[in-house]
C-alpha cells in the first residue's frame, strides 16, 4: 500500500530531474555558443581596420560565428523558433564593448514536454525563456 502511495512522487521527482537536467545543459549549451562568438570575433585582424570599419568586422564576424554555432545544436536550439540571436558594439564607461547574446522561447517551443494539470498549472515549473549572453571589450 505505501508504494502504491509512493510511487507517483518517485516517478514525478525523477521526470523533474532529468527535465531540469535537459534544460540546464541546454541553458549551457547556449551560453557555449555566445562565448565561442564573442571571443572568435576577437581574432579580427586590426591592422587591417580603422574606427567604423573594426566595428562592423567585429560584429559581422561575431554574428557568422554565432549562426555558424547555432546551426550545430541538435533539434530546437538549432534553428532558434521564436528566439532571437544578436551581436552588437555597446559603449560602456567609455570602453567599446562587443555583446553577443541569444534568447530561446522555451515557454512556445519546450525542448521537452511538461504535465500540464489544468488549473494547478505545469509539473515541473520551467522558466519562459532560456537567455545566454557574452560581452568582451576590443
Amino acid at each position: 500500500m505505501e508504494f502504491l502511495m509512493l510511487f507517483p512522487f518517485v516517478v514525478a521527482m525523477l521526470y523533474a530531474s532529468a527535465l531540469y537536467g535537459i534544460v540546464f545543459f541546454s541553458q549551457y549549451r547556449l551560453q557555449n555558443v555566445v562565448d565561442r562568438a564573442v571571443a572568435t570575433a576577437l581574432y579580427v585582424d586590426r591592422s587591417a581596420f580603422q574606427g567604423e570599419q573594426m566595428e562592423g568586422a567585429v560584429v559581422n564576424r561575431a554574428s557568422q560565428a554565432m549562426s555558424g554555432l547555432l546551426a550545430t545544436l541538435p533539434g530546437p536550439l538549432s534553428n532558434l523558433e521564436g528566439g532571437a540571436s544578436s551581436c552588437a558594439v555597446e559603449a560602456v564607461g567609455g570602453v567599446e564593448m562587443l555583446r553577443c547574446g541569444v534568447t530561446y522561447n522555451y515557454k512556445e517551443n519546450p525542448i521537452v514536454p511538461v504535465m500540464s494539470f489544468g488549473l494547478l498549472g505545469t509539473f515541473p515549473p520551467l522558466p519562459d525563456t532560456l537567455e545566454a549572453e557574452a560581452r568582451a571589450a576590443f
